[in-house]
């Protein structure tokens, strides 16, 4: 009853998810995390993120990578691929082995699979091609991305990175209103995963986005939501971020509390102990800036020291850029000028072909700061000029105004995509309470019905029991009357006619004939009733019962009785004969070297145990013959004093307890 009760829940259940997930309309829908299982134990090596930085790991990802393509296992190949393509994306390393190897499996191996399992090689050369500066070519990458129609949580969550990816870039090109746009398109993806990390993602696009067109207000604010998202999930790495692209707010704001969060966030960084070798050069650079503020050179050098190590591993435009302008800034605190500025022109004309207006911005401003210094003043002014072009081409009042515009357009579909959410949820909530009551009814009735007809098939085999017990007890009845006559005429008359022979010939010999019959009067006697019981009750009965059973039987029985007397009479001489009746079967049947009884009261109730070490039987097998009037006997005595009994026995022995609660005799 129990299993179709459950089926029938589950097929209900199963309905109610099916009408769910038809009646979502795809702005609803929202894809649980599934993350795929790596396909064996180096897959899932590789994908840790605390074995990236492991002197083994790419040795141990380019075996198991050939070994996979060898094999022919193009599937698990991609995966093994993919996974070390996100390692070198999380961290921004993109080294000329994978890089190559990506290209490799896009022209050989890329259509042979389905399109879900190879999005890695678009995502990896598009972030690729942003480390390098290269955004108008990584846009091309990430808009093979976004083509696709996401049907999982995986699917949805690289679609979804397309559009933030994409949304950098324009940013990075000062294409503002097409950052936004794609930034929005990026978080109503992630909105369907619940990414905190993705959404975190999107709000830092928003927050520098809203920077660099001089909305400080909202600028912060998304920094904040970032921060929270990260916070909510842990996210540690993307927190050093978000703060790292703060401090550039605090930087364009003039704001004092710029210095400050420079020192907080780098020294957070170094006892965090986090391999991320392009986030410790960005916020080594920043330190860099707080020390020369400070007048602290050596400990600038030192740093920078460090930044050049750094840069000899990263190898990409970003980090050289932060580098050489850092160095630049270090030359100009603490001698007559940059060294080599040659460098830094070569390094502003690689920007320019890119569109990295960020950079642009940087490089121009330590070139004229450079220019000033050495009293060049045409330079410097060329320079500036160049240095406002680059700004306006991001913070121009028509782009700040259309930014502000759809923030405002932003703000208000999304509470206008919640509220309907909500509405969706109450509608949906309404039907799936309807459906689960009308299915808990119609699960009532049959469980109703199984019910009634379980309780009539066990009354019927009840009275059938009552009936054959009634008719065993009137057997057994019957024979001990037979037993008790047999005795009477085969031992007390034989034995008193043996005594009228003898009374005259022999007085000594008719002296023990009658004390012989006297002993067979008194074990007649007590088997049919336990002499004075009323009056020495039924600790000493039981006692009396196992010396007898011990004198004429080959078995050691023992007992251990805490009893105080608190049962009528007539219940104890219930619990009497169910404990002869236990013991009698232990004598008969079990073969057993050793017996023990034991009555023990406790406050709420009194308990009884009489366990043997014989050899067991089956008690379910036993209780249907109808030959097992004894253990029914114990049952039902049990019952008659308002306890219950269990029987239990295996190979080690046979456990007869019986349970007498104390609302039921008080």
């Amino acid at each position: 009853m129990k299993k179709l009760v459950m089926n029938m829940l589950f097929f209900g259940m199963l309905l109610l998810c099916l009408f769910s997930a038809c009646s979502k309309s795809p702005d609803t829908l929202v894809y649980e995390k599934n993350t795929p299982k790596p396909p064996d134990s180096v897959c899932d090596w590789l994908s840790d993120r605390k074995h990236f930085h492991d002197s083994t790991f790419y040795q141990t990802f380019q075996t198991h990578y050939a070994q996979q393509l060898h094999e022919g296992d193009l599937g698990h190949a991609a995966f093994a691929l993919g996974e070390m393509a996100e390692q070198e994306m999380y961290y921004a390393f993109f080294s000329d082995s994978v890089l190559a190897l990506i290209n490799s499996f896009k022209a050989n191996y890329q259509k042979k699979l389905p399109w879900s399992q190879t999005l890695f090689v678009e995502s990896y050369l598009g972030n690729y091609l942003v480390n390098q500066s290269e955004y108008r070519k990584a846009i091309k990458c990430f808009r093979k991305l976004v083509v696709h129609k996401p049907f999982d949580y995986s699917t949805c969550t690289e679609v979804a990175h397309g559009y933030a990816d994409m949304a950098f870039c324009y940013f990075a090109m000062g294409e503002h209103e097409k950052a936004i746009q794609n930034n929005i398109k990026a978080l109503s993806w992630f909105d369907k995963t619940k990414s905190q990390t993705g959404m975190g993602g999107v709000y830092d696009n928003l927050a520098l986005v809203n920077l660099y067109t001089k909305n400080y207000r909202e600028s912060e604010k998304y920094f904040e939501k970032a921060m929270a998202a990260y916070r909510e999930v842990g996210d540690t790495a993307n927190m050093m971020t978000s703060l790292h692209n703060k401090i550039l707010l605090y930087e364009d704001m003039e704001s004092p509390k710029k210095f400050a969060l420079i020192d907080s966030t780098f020294h957070f960084f170094r006892k965090s102990k986090m391999q991320d070798e392009s986030l410790e050069l960005g916020l080594s650079s920043f330190y860099v800036d707080m020390l020369l503020n400070e007048d602290r050179y050596a400990e600038a050098e030192a740093v920078l020291g460090e930044m050049k190590v750094l840069l000899d591993t990263l190898n990409t435009l970003s980090a050289e850029a932060d580098y050489t302008v850092s160095l630049a800034m270090y030359q100009m605190e603490t001698g007559k000028g940059i060294r080599d500025v040659e460098t830094i022109k070569k390094a502003l004309r690689a920007v320019e072909e890119q569109d990295d207006y960020q950079n642009q911005i940087a490089f121009l401003k330590v070139l004229k700061e450079d220019a000033l210094l050495k009293k060049d003043y045409r330079t410097a002014y060329a320079y500036s000029e160049r240095e406002k072009r680059a700004i306006s081409k991001i913070t121009n009042q028509r782009m700040i105004a259309k930014t502000l515009e759809l923030n405002k357009v932003y703000e208000t579909d999304r509470k206008e995509q919640q509220i309907m959410n909500q509405k969706q949820i109450i509608a949906d909530g309404r039907l799936a309470i309807a459906i689960l009551v009308s299915l808990l009814m119609a699960a009532v009735l049959v469980v109703s019905s199984l019910l009634f007809r379980r309780r009539q098939r066990k009354n019927r085999a009840e009275r059938k029991r009552v009936l054959q017990y009634t008719k065993k007890l009137l057997e057994k009845t019957e024979e001990e009357r037979k037993r008790i006559a047999s005795d009477l005429h085969d031992s007390i008359s034989h034995e008193l006619l043996n005594l009228k022979h003898t009374m005259v010939e022999n007085p000594k010999l008719t002296s023990e004939k009658i004390d012989a019959i006297i002993n067979d009067i008194r074990i007649i006697s007590r088997n049919l009733h336990p002499v004075m019981f009323e009056k020495v009750g039924l600790t000493v009965s039981v006692e009396q019962l196992v010396e007898r059973a011990q004198q004429i039987n080959q078995l050691m029985v023992t007992s251990d009785i805490d009893y105080h007397a608190s049962l009528s009479v007539s219940d104890e001489l219930q619990v009497y004969r169910i404990i002869q009746e236990a013991l009698s079967n232990t004598i008969k049947y079990a073969e057993a070297v050793a017996a023990k009884i034991t009555i023990f009261e406790e406050a709420q109730h009194t308990l009884i145990q009489i366990k043997d070490n014989g050899k067991g039987f089956s008690v379910e097998e036993t209780l249907r013959r109808k030959d097992a009037f004894g253990l029914h006997n114990i049952i039902e005595r049990s019952k008659a004093i308002g306890g219950t009994a269990r029987i239990h026995s295996d190979m080690n022995g046979t456990i007869v307890t019986v349970e007498l609660k104390r609302n039921t005799w008080t």
